[in-house]
């Protein structure tokens, strides 16, 4: 009967006519913005906030994908399946017993519960299906040879895989960054479990907070032991939870055994579920609002100064539609503008079926079952044809400080968010139109206008729900303008503008001429001299935009890198004057 009932309802939700839903902001009819640029002020920009899920590595067509897509970090293995991630054989297993008790809510109800999807767990085990190490290690040690620096690795670690004991000193953790490193990894982040605070994602082994903060606390210093350079994060939740209100509170007691806190935030609503219907849009639009609710809220609420990893995010309304890719582009520029508070960023996913950048199709198997796959030829969703715009502009630039006037959709998300970025010689603006007109785009650099020639290239859209897909290969930019005539922004539009003949005030930064760096090329130990007197702050920043130190220069002063390996890195002096920025190479 149940099923029949089903049945009924879904030819009922069906047949039911589409009906398009309105703008639901309110906007002057005539609204303009203009972005006033600061070009003194600069900052590198974080590479790993670009990092993204990516399932499978093992087949051809699978290392393909990787090697055409050059990921900024590969996180593996990824969700829940972590929390049962057996190394040694490369599987995922239960560990601990098919059902076990634990404490719930701040009464402490005892509760029974099983591991989530444990049948899938015991289907994966019993076909000893593998996850990918032998693949990704191939992939990486090729990557090695070709670039000589593998692949940024996120690792998510099994809670259980050490037992019972919490003062075992952590043999299973240690014997896979052992073998980890055997392989040709780098292993310098890691998360202790995967959103460990539902109880699903926990086992007979931790059943409770206080189990997973013991393991998690001898985890930590057995990695540190190994590698005192190791960041380790804890998984804190990013809203409400039944089952353990006190779970954010609870870890953070201490905060001395961990360095960032996993977030994991899915902005969105569905608009054809009746209950959330005429929230759905709005909430795409608005997803930089909800991304930092779900931190401030709650994360920072008991951890302030600890970075956030988030290893988890999407947003989508409904699917890869156009108010999820605007609102998936504004959320890049919102992480970008937050990099004190974001250390990393993995989007979920690539190649899943959540949030995908790639089209999903259905086939009918040799066993007659209908099942979901990657479509081939590859075509591109809206979130991959956003990504590979987001990647191109904002990947290894230097970002400009600068500020967007024009009215706000709600307090706190502006109608038009931008940023201003530069590589390579060249002064781009990335600029996303949230809003349901066309809107005159005004640049004003150190307080004057800029009216020189722009190239100015979009992704834009008719319909708050259009869904668009293409081919890999296709551009997903069309142009709109070139010229010196005036930029107007589509609506609903991600935009690329650059600035062909952009003067930034490179005089007002600190004394360019005067600023000696040497020797360069050199071993990991250089001298920055300044005029006779004069104080700086320098940074030392990756090549991926992390920064790796940071101190003070008077006058002169010899830097040891604490990260001497060989490669290219960014030193960034800044002064009352202003900020530069210069390339240091370490052989």
């Amino acid at each position: 009967m149940l099923k029949k009932l089903l049945c009924f309802y879904f030819v009922l939700l069906v047949s039911l006519p589409v009906v398009s839903q309105d703008y639901p902001f309110i906007l002057p009819s005539d609204m303009e913005a203009a972005i006033d640029i600061t070009s003194s002020s600069i900052e590198m920009y974080n590479n790993l906030l670009l990092g993204t899920n990516t399932h499978h590595f093992s087949t051809s067509k699978e290392k393909d994908l990787i090697n055409k897509l050059k990921p900024i970090t590969i996180r593996f293995p990824h969700g829940l399946w972590a929390n049962w991630y057996d190394w040694r054989r490369d599987v995922t297993r239960l560990f601990g017993a098919e059902s076990f008790q634990y404490e719930q809510g701040v009464n402490k109800t005892i509760r029974a519960k099983s591991p989530d999807l444990l049948a899938n767990i015991k289907i994966f085990d019993s076909n000893n299906i593998k996850v990918g190490i032998d693949g990704l290690t191939s992939l990486n040690t090729s990557r090695k040879s070709t670039t000589s620096k593998g692949f940024d690795m996120m690792w998510t670690f099994n809670m259980s895989a050490d037992g019972t004991d919490f003062s075992n000193g952590c043999p299973e953790t240690i014997a896979r960054y052992d073998d980890l490193i055997a392989r040709g990894f780098e292993v310098k982040a890691v998360e202790m479990g995967n959103e460990c605070f539902y109880p699903g994602q926990r086992s007979s082994i931790i059943p409770n907070t206080e189990d997973y903060i013991a393991r998690a606390k001898a985890m930590s210093a057995a990695l540190k032991a190994k590698n005192p350079n190791i960041k380790v994060s804890v998984p804190l939740l990013r809203r409400d939870s039944w089952a353990n209100p006190n779970w954010n509170a609870d870890l953070t007691q201490d905060l001395s055994y961990f360095d960032a806190v996993t977030v994991h935030t899915y902005v969105g609503s569905d608009p054809d579920d009746a209950t959330n219907s005429d929230e759905a849009y709005g909430t795409a639009l608005l997803a930089r609002l909800f991304l930092g609710n779900s931190i401030y809220d709650y994360a920072h609420q008991v951890a302030p100064n600890k970075p956030i990893w988030l290893t988890e995010w999407g947003v989508k309304s409904g699917g890869p539609n156009a108010v999820s890719a605007l609102g998936m582009a504004d959320c890049y520029i919102f992480m970008s503008e937050n990099q004190d508070v974001f250390e990393r960023a993995n989007w979920f996913s690539v190649n899943g079926q959540l949030n995908s950048h790639y089209v999903w199709e259905t086939y009918i198997s040799p066993s007659g079952v209908e099942r979901p796959r990657i479509k081939y030829p590859l075509e591109k969703t809206l979130f991959g044809s956003a990504y590979e715009i987001i990647r191109l502009v904002l990947e290894n630039t230097t970002l400009i400080k600068s500020d967007v006037q024009v009215s706000n959709l709600v307090e706190g998300v502006k109608a038009v968010n931008a940023r201003v970025v530069t590589k390579d010689g060249k002064t781009s603006v990335f600029v996303v139109n949230l809003s349901n007109q066309d809107v005159p785009f005004n640049i004003n650099i150190d307080g004057v206008a800029y009216t020189d020639v722009a190239v100015h290239k979009a992704l834009a859209f008719s319909t708050m729900d259009e869904e668009r897909t293409m081919g890999i290969d296709t551009d997903p930019l069309t142009l709109i303008s070139e010229g010196n005539l005036g930029i107007t922004l589509p609506k609903f539009s991600i935009n690329i503008i650059e600035l062909s003949n952009a003067s930034l005030s490179t005089s007002n930064i600190v004394g360019q001429d005067a600023v000696k760096i040497y020797p360069n090329p050199n071993k990991g130990t250089f001298n920055i001299t300044l005029g006779h007197g004069e104080k700086a702050e320098y940074r030392v920043y990756s090549i991926n935009g992390t920064e790796i130190q940071k101190g003070y220069v008077v006058s002169n002063k010899e830097i040891r890198l604490e990260h001497n390996k060989t490669g290219v890195y960014i030193l960034q002096l800044e002064s009352d004057t202003g900020v530069s920025t210069h390339k240091i190479v370490v052989n």
